[in-house]
């Protein structure tokens, strides 16, 4: 290869960097100040939110199947069951995601939501384990032993299992095996899966709108055009990270994915306490600190481990 045929893959691989890096960011960013967006919403009960969430993803969505090659993508993923049947499992882990997170926020409870997400990189590798009897580090071993020990503690401090924030881990860590194992695009998939949805969504914003006399919020809150807006357009703070991210996580090594990825529940952890005066306890601090305290040890061996790959390659 010639000195400037390198100098100029060199340069690619620098602009390629750089664009990934302020996509990640993008992505994380969007994500951590979500809660804020759905504090908007809270005037309706997570459960419905999320059903305009899957409209107004699907709406924003469908709008790309003008692109043909997507529009193949979705119609063959539709008609393979192969790839179909991961796509019914992962759609329901990310639906159960969902919800339990704009409960999170609407009853104040950012604090368990972001304590999920931090312990959700560890609970991935727990799977692992468990799941495809890959083997950990010493390390690894550490890391996920402390955050057992926070969880396990926190416990004890509340009288009662942290349930939002083990629910939200496990879902999403869930929801991300099956995603990784699924041969589909992030934009086609993600379409496949509120597609899946719809017709739940459907059904239960009819039956709330009939039941709405009877005390239920109603559903359909078209004398208030500017909040049906709001709540549409969920959908579309749901998909433009996922799809930045998608673009992201092609251009950047795992390892800075791996440290950038505890942005979002960073910025819920902020969120919780400056914006909207949620409590946090000694009991509570002391747990995040154990996570925090697991996550470096995780991230420092991810990039011992990742630095000495390349020697030996």
């Amino acid at each position: 290869m010639s000195q400037s045929a390198f100098a100029t893959d060199q340069q690619s691989a620098r602009e390629a960097f750089k664009a990934g890096l302020i996509a990640a960011l993008s992505a994380y960013f969007m994500w951590g100040f979500a809660p804020i967006y759905y504090k908007f919403t809270a005037d309706m009960p997570a459960i419905i939110v999320i059903c305009y969430r899957v409209i107004g993803s699907v709406l924003f969505l469908g709008s790309f199947l003008g692109v043909g090659s997507l529009r193949r993508e979705v119609w063959g993923i539709i008609c393979d069951f192969s790839r179909l049947k991961y796509l019914l499992i992962s759609a329901s882990f990310i639906s159960v995601n969902w919800t339990i997170f704009i409960w999170a926020v609407e009853t104040g409870r950012v604090l368990d939501a972001s304590l999920g997400y931090f312990i959700n990189p560890l609970v991935s590798v727990g799977l692992g384990v468990i799941l495809l009897s890959e083997r950990l580090s010493k390390a690894q071993v550490v890391a996920l032993g402390i955050t057992v020990a926070a969880v396990i503690y926190q416990t004890i401090q509340v009288g009662e299992l942290p349930w939002v924030s083990v629910a939200l881990a496990l879902s999403f860590a869930f929801y991300g095996f099956v995603r990784k194992r699924t041969p589909v695009g992030a934009v086609a998939g993600q379409l496949v899966e509120v597609l899946i949805v719809l017709p739940f969504a459907l059904i239960s914003l009819w039956y709330f709108a009939v039941a709405g006399s009877g005390g239920i919020y109603p559903a359909i809150p078209l004398e208030e055009p500017l909040f049906l807006a709001l709540l549409l357009f969920t959908g579309v703070i749901t998909a433009i990270p996922l799809v930045v991210f998608a673009y992201a996580a092609r251009r950047l090594p795992m390892v800075y994915i791996g440290f950038l990825q505890y942005i979002a529940p960073s910025i819920h952890f902020i969120c919780a306490i400056w914006l909207f005066g949620e409590e946090l306890s000694q009991g509570s601090l002391f747990a995040f600190g154990m996570i925090w305290f697991s996550l470096i040890i995780f991230s420092v061996d991810g990039i011992v481990t990742k630095r000495r790959q390349v020697k030996l390659a």
